[in-house]
């Protein structure tokens, strides 16, 4: 990993808690130059600590109620992790895709409107060919949720 000094790991910081902050209000905030936050930023990004900035969208006000957490089993064969993850990743619905060791070979996070939509989403994962088995569990109640990185 590439070292971060303590003014990278503080515009970090900022601007994971609001991308909205301009350069002068994080200047401002850190005591130093708008010029150096610029440098500082367009460094970050270059090296890939930073991979976009965007608005955090709250899902039920757009609908989509229901998580989906399906634990998928699929052939093993070379490189399977790639090509199934691929397909798993481009169906609409899907937020997240982990490969992982064990029984199951990914983890599945989708939303959904309701049940017919999930439903919907699950079938798709059924039908790619090197899937041999899905369960999928629907979220209850979400206690956490944050994909922030602690720094």
């Amino acid at each position: 990993m590439e070292r971060l000094d303590d003014i990278d790991l503080a515009i970090l910081r900022i601007l994971q808690g609001d991308c909205k902050k301009n350069i002068a209000e994080i200047s401002e905030a850190l005591n130093i130059p708008k010029s150096t936050v610029h440098y500082r930023i367009s460094r970050l990004e270059k090296m890939g600590f930073i991979e976009g900035c965007y608005a955090k969208l709250n899902p039920e006000k757009l609908g989509k109620n229901f998580i989906g957490v399906t634990l998928v089993r699929a052939k093993y064969s070379p490189g399977y992790h790639e090509i199934v993850g691929e397909k798993l990743s481009k169906i609409p619905g899907v937020m997240a895709v982990y490969f992982v060791f064990g029984d199951t070979d990914f983890v599945v996070i989708s939303r959904a409107a309701n049940r017919d939509e999930l439903m919907g989403i699950v079938e798709q994962m059924m039908k790619i060919e090197e899937i041999e088995r899905t369960s999928t569990m629907v979220v209850a109640k979400v206690i956490k949720e944050d994909m922030k990185i602690q720094i």
